[in-house]
């Protein structure tokens, strides 16, 4: 009778620990679908804590994650006995410290009293006035990976260990709580990226706004242009200038680099060649000018190869000055010659540059073509280039209107490099003499 009576305070013991455990768990479960639906990481990781201490029953606790660029653990947000959130951005190496430790191994760690512990580091107990007594600490894995730790902690003047069995349950939050990081950082991904989409798309429609919305129309020619970026944006440009007495200026170039920078570059550039032409239409001379603004605020190194020319569209002449670019083509009578070579080095590398005007008289029937090295270089599978000899060749036969040939071109240099991306902005210009 007295073994069983013995027993009794045993067994309510036992079932009390049950039913303890029985609402860790309920709350855990509760716990872990509020956790996975908040996608905010700010306020992600203050429900993680909040949540943590209050099922772990702990007076403190903290969480850290791994920085990637620098493989090292930065707190993120620790709270105190009292509730208190406190603002730290310690930084761990891996292996450094129980968090350190436990981050390097991946397994989860028990401690009774954290100062007899070879790697407890007092010295935040010595700042905040909290004497750290049983820590649990874990890791936090998502998809086979460690993103960080989180730890729980009893304050010593209570005297409470953290049990096999809480960790077993702190293993279930930190789980939970790993996943959920994960989705938060996904979905944070997933909005900057639609961001810089739409930034980007709206970066499109403002440099398609530079560039001439329609060709010049005149009884004695018939021109055609176009543009197709590598990227969303890009450095290639082209233009025609309206002057008086039947001028008309034209212009195209390639701004070194790809992308948002380049397409910045080749905006102002346009203005540029727009301004000054207005001053002086003489094809060297614009250049020349063009040139020195390019150097006085020369940015990162870039610069810009490009064609200046004017057409005198009573009298059929041509004028060329080409600062770094490729040749123009002209074609007459089936024969394709080169014209307008560069005469100096590309706009924005050297100031005080002098180029070299040529002049042409057209005749009817000639077709001029301008054109980036996004037309001539562009690769296929083999590693082989477009190349001047193929354009000179489809330039030679073509008998279509400007338009169509531009068509025509495209579509064979999209057949050429197949599969292969397009690597370079590509841009072309031409023009028939009727």
């Amino acid at each position: 009778m007295s073994t069983h009576k013995d027993a009794l305070p045993h067994s309510a013991s036992r079932v009390t620990q049950l039913e303890q455990r029985v609402e860790q768990l309920e709350t855990c479960y509760k716990i872990t679908s509020l956790i996975n639906s908040e996608l905010n990481l700010a306020n992600l990781l203050d429900t993680i804590m909040n949540v943590a201490k209050k099922v772990m029953n702990a007076d403190a606790c903290s969480l850290i994650l791994v920085d990637e660029d620098t493989d090292e653990l930065v707190f993120q947000i620790a709270i105190s006995e009292v509730g208190e959130k406190l603002k730290t951005m310690t930084r761990l190496k891996m292996g450094e410290g129980i968090a350190g430790t436990v981050a390097q191994t991946g397994e989860p760690i028990i401690i009774e009293d954290a100062y007899q512990h070879p790697k407890f580091n007092p010295a935040f107990d010595k700042q905040s006035g909290f004497q750290t007594g049983s820590i649990l600490c874990s890791p936090l894995k998502a998809k086979g990976k460690i993103i960080g730790v989180c730890q729980v902690i009893h304050g010593k003047k209570k005297g409470l260990v953290f049990q096999q069995s809480d960790q077993e349950l702190f293993l279930l939050l930190c789980d939970s709580a790993a996943l959920a990081i994960h989705n938060a950082r996904m979905h944070l991904v997933l909005m900057e990226n639609q961001r810089m989409e739409k930034d980007m798309e709206f970066a499109q429609s403002v440099q398609e706004s530079f560039l001439p919305t329609s060709t010049p129309q005149h009884s004695n020619f018939t021109f055609a242009a176009q543009t197709h970026a590598a990227q969303v944006v890009g450095g290639d440009y082209y233009d025609f200038i309206p002057f008086d007495n039947e001028l008309l200026g034209i212009v195209l170039g390639d701004v070194s680099g790809k992308g948002v920078p380049a397409a910045l570059q080749m905006a102002r550039l346009m203005s540029d060649f727009r301004y000054i032409s207005q001053v002086d239409q003489e094809p060297a001379k614009v250049l020349a000018q063009v040139n020195n603004t390019l150097c006085e605020r020369s940015y990162r190194g870039m610069f810009t190869t490009a064609v200046f020319c004017i057409l005198d569209m009573k009298t059929k002449k041509l004028s060329v000055a080409n600062g770094g670019h490729l040749s123009l083509l002209l074609k007459r009578n089936d024969s394709i010659q080169e014209i307008g070579s560069a005469s100096g080095t590309p706009l924005g590398i050297l100031p005080n540059m002098q180029y070299k005007q040529e002049e042409y008289v057209l005749q009817s029937g000639d077709q001029i073509l301008v054109f980036t090295d996004g037309v001539t270089e562009p690769k296929n599978k083999q590693q082989e280039e477009f190349g001047t000899d193929r354009l000179k060749n489809l330039f030679s036969n073509n008998t279509a209107s400007p338009e169509e040939f531009l068509q025509n071109l495209e579509t064979s240099i999209k057949q050429f490099i197949g599969d292969a991306p397009q690597f370079d902005d590509l841009t072309s210009l031409t023009f028939n003499v009727l």
